[in-house]
């Protein structure tokens, strides 16, 4: 059987495209990227973002998931439990996966508890570490919410075999605990930054804590970066006042834009993740630069 992979958006590799890829090449399928012209038994498509636009040369019969296209797509048992295979994206040196599934907050904006439900453990750190790599990328969507000794042992885990750890989907200050901070501590398993989110201005007390937290334990602020959901039920002020509150704190924002196509966000987004920009000039300022007006 002749497979095509086809990810229509995303910049890392698609975590499903790569574990249908690894199972059919264990049924000794020859699979590849989807080429328009090409002949196929079968082709899959996996997209992240609904307004992404889809493949206009996809068959009809293109088998397609992820939350682009679909909240209730599931993998096949068989699949979802298949070790991924990322040769398909040669450049990718990393591990990828989930120790946990589902969140426990009901957020307005996400779809995870639609899709993946209540928080659960579903693998350990050597279900998703390949022994080689020596990075691995956690998708968990709010492991914070996870036992302790779940989290506890995925860093424990990570430092023995010296390999560093991205939670990429970031932490919940709000379940944040001297716990928490303690593992950190001891194991420190991040090469990288590492990622908070600070949705809403309610959340103010949370953020102050954990970074009051982090500097006592003697670890650098410098280190954390703070999500700052901006486009949901956030004005222009919110927006700015807690990008700017994270900056008094010396700690990093970094803008997620509800609306991706919105000008107003794409231009704040960009103002704040320049971090050259941030630091050298104000809002006003870069919004002259490209005559643009200020939000009020």
């Amino acid at each position: 059987m002749r497979v095509g992979i086809c990810q229509v958006d995303g910049e890392w590799p698609n975590l499903a495209l790569a574990k249908l890829a690894a199972h059919h090449r264990a049924h000794g399928d020859r699979v590849e990227h989807f080429m328009p012209l090409a002949d196929y038994d079968r082709v899959y498509a996996s997209k992240v973002f609904a307004d992404t636009p889809d493949d206009l040369y996809l068959p009809p019969d293109t088998i397609r998931g992820g939350t682009g296209y679909s909240l209730t797509s599931v993998l096949p048992y068989e699949v979802e439990a298949t070790r991924p295979d990322f040769s398909l994206w040669p450049r990718w040196d990393k591990s990828m996966g989930f120790t946990t599934r589902g969140c426990v907050r009901r957020c307005p904006f996400c779809v995870v508890p639609r899709k993946e439900g209540g928080i659960r453990v579903v693998a350990q750190f050597g279900d998703v570490w390949d022994g080689r790599s020596s990075e691995v990328i956690l998708l968990d969507n709010n492991v914070t919410a996870a036992p302790l000794g779940h989290f506890r042992s995925v860093l424990a885990d990570a430092k023995r075999n010296d390999v560093t750890l991205d939670f990429s989907q970031g932490f919940d200050a709000r379940l944040w605990t001297d716990e928490h901070m303690a593992a950190v501590v001891e194991c420190w398993p991040f090469r990288r930054r590492v990622h908070f989110a600070f949705d809403n201005v309610r959340d103010e007390t949370a953020v102050r804590r954990v970074v009051s937290m982090w500097k006592a334990s003697g670890l650098h602020p410098d280190r954390l970066v703070f999500y700052v959901l901006i486009g949901f039920d956030s004005t222009p002020e919110q927006d700015m006042y807690r990008v700017e509150l994270l900056r008094s704190l010396g700690v990093n924002p970094f803008v997620m834009k509800f609306k991706r196509t919105d000008p107003y966000q794409t231009r704040f987004a960009r103002w704040v993740n320049n971090k050259v920009a941030f630091k050298a000039m104000s809002w006003p300022e870069w919004c002259g630069t490209f005559k643009t007006t200020v939000p009020s």
